[in-house]
């Protein structure tokens, strides 16, 4: 016996030496009170005399601590109920030994059920906690909370009825301690503020981020999905157009052919027709091949004049049908590293915006946008300007702020194109000038011979 309550003792001075050392730490102080103040009444319990005063106080203590601090840890609010039951049996306790009956049979049977009922509250509180964590170590810790009430009742019942005394209290104890110990040793405290306990959320919290970073890039995707869609239609739109323009050529030299009766001009509209219609053919298949293979190149060195040759084609063409004078200043040799799909719709949202613009300017002002490009240390710069009504001041800071927009349009196009320029080391910005606007691309450049 004196072994064990050695035992008790060392691991219950270990155990506060470890508690005060993670008192300043511990984000839970309340907690951690209940938890060391539960660990000494019940250590201490060991060492009081065999006597039913003794116990049966001692036992009502640990079973209001140990409410307390489940009650604390399942964030139960009621505590008068838990305050009030316990002292309504301690008046009885105290109330039937003035009066002399302490010493009878149906007084021990009545206190054996009136701390049985009342040690059903903190044991149900802990098993909802241990259904909730499911840790080995919290069905162990409420393992021994049960045995030692189980141990304290019958020490109760032993002294003052026919039950050997056992002091089954004493190795109750121990067996506390060393759960505790355990517990400790995990820093894994029953409300999950210790070391275990964070791992566990921090588990979660990358669980959560990675469910919000994946419906982020469907959103991601599914937004420019929708800008593309746009941007293939204009695409489409100047290439109907383009080839619009060649199926009439064809038909007039179709005509010619049919009327003249010279074999030589004959055979001469019968080649024009045929190079109309290969340039026909190439016009749908250079579309057909931007449209399939947009967004999965990989970046590379593009020449602004010649690989662009044919978006500026259509771009032309859809200046001119809106009776806008289009300018193209880029160098032949003017070559930067970007994935040439992306790059394209990035021209084509800044020059629809320019068009947009240029568009709504009212008056007889000149209707010019101007797509132009030059080296500048080491990069390359690609600027579109219009003549149009520019950007408001209060919209320059957010221009690029997603459902922002100058115009009665969605405000995605330039949220998209930074996102795609930034995508390929580039920077898209917009730059006040007196009249119109100016946005502009900076990308890596790499010279072209």
């Amino acid at each position: 016996m004196i072994g064990f309550r050695a035992a008790s003792v060392a691991l219950l001075l270990f155990e506060l030496v470890l508690l005060a050392i993670r008192f300043p730490l511990t984000p839970s102080k309340l907690e951690l009170l209940c938890f060391s103040g539960l660990l000494i009444l019940v250590i201490a319990a060991g060492f009081l005399p065999d006597s039913t005063v003794a116990v049966g106080v001692s036992s009502l203590a640990i079973l209001w601590n140990l409410g307390t601090y489940a009650r604390y840890l399942s964030a139960e609010r009621r505590a008068w109920f838990w305050h009030g039951g316990v002292g309504v049996v301690l008046s009885i306790f105290l109330f039937v030994r003035l009066i002399g009956l302490a010493q009878t049979l149906p007084f021990y049977l009545l206190y054996a059920f009136l701390f049985v009922v009342l040690s059903l509250y903190p044991l149900i509180l802990l098993s909802g906690i241990c259904r909730a964590n499911t840790h080995p170590l919290l069905y162990l810790y409420l393992t021994a909370v049960a045995v030692q009430l189980a141990a304290l009742l019958y020490d109760y019942l032993s002294y003052g009825t026919v039950l050997p005394v056992l002091r089954l209290r004493v190795f109750s104890g121990l067996l506390y301690a060393a759960i505790c110990g355990l517990l400790l040793s995990q820093e894994a405290y029953l409300q999950g503020s210790g070391w275990q306990g964070l791992h566990i959320r921090l588990g979660e919290q990358q669980r959560r981020l990675r469910e919000a970073y994946s419906r982020l890039i469907q959103t991601e995707n599914t937004v420019m999905l929708q800008d593309r869609l746009i941007a293939t239609g204009i695409l489409t739109a100047g290439a109907a157009h383009e080839f619009k323009n060649i199926l009439s050529l064809i038909q007039t030299s179709a005509a010619f052919a049919a009327r003249t009766e010279d074999g030589g001009s004959a055979r001469q509209a019968l080649d024009l027709i045929f190079e109309q219609a290969r340039a026909g053919q190439k016009a749908v298949t250079e579309l057909l091949d931007q449209l399939l293979k947009r967004g999965r190149e990989e970046a590379d060195t593009v020449n602004l004049r010649s690989d662009l040759d044919s978006l500026l084609r259509m771009i032309r063409t859809g200046c001119r049908r809106e009776g806008i004078h289009l300018i193209i200043d880029i160098p032949d040799s003017m070559g930067v590293t970007v994935r040439r799909g992306e790059l394209e719709q990035v021209l084509v949202n800044l020059v629809r915006n320019a068009m947009d613009s240029v568009r709504s300017q009212a008056g007889g002002s000149e209707r010019k946008v101007m797509i132009r490009a030059r080296p500048a240390e080491g990069r390359g710069v690609i600027e579109v300007i219009d003549s149009g009504a520019g950007v408001p001041p209060e919209l320059q800071n957010r221009i690029f702020e997603l459902s922002v927009s100058g115009t009665q349009s969605t405000g995605l196009g330039l949220f998209l194109a930074k996102a795609l320029v930034e995508r390929n080391r580039g920077t898209l910005a917009y730059i006040p000038t007196g009249r119109g606007a100016c946005f502009r691309v900076i990308l890596p450049r790499q010279g072209m011979e």
